[in-house]
């Protein structure tokens, strides 16, 4: 995923909540710093960071992940079409990551 994606998605939900950098920056432990680089695309959240900050900002992780046309779309559709041009290995280690990342998201949200 393109990182300006993502802090597009940060900024936009960070305001709809009507959140400052700094409040939101001490809803998820971070300093505000931290949040400007994120927004402004330096910075890269880590997964857990992703969670952290869509638990702060009262969406979903696939608010802050996808972009509206992927939301929109029949989700399996949308998956079979990612995974149809993989070969073997690629398809092995993208379901084995799906079903890991699954059982992630479930046990922390």
């Amino acid at each position: 995923m393109e990182s300006t994606m993502i802090s597009q998605r940060i900024r936009h939900y960070r305001r709809m909540a009507k959140l400052s950098q700094e409040e939101l920056a001490d809803r998820v432990d971070v300093s505000e710093t931290y949040i400007r680089k994120l927004e402004a695309g330096d910075r890269f959240p880590s997964l857990d960071m992703v969670i952290k900050l869509s638990q702060a900002l009262n969406t979903t992780l696939g608010h802050l992940l996808l972009s509206s046309s992927v939301l929109g779309q029949n989700k399996s559709s949308g998956v079979l079409d990612l995974l149809s041009d993989c070969t073997p290995t690629e398809f092995i280690i993208l379901y084995e990551n799906m079903a890991s990342l699954k059982k992630l998201l479930r046990d922390h949200v």
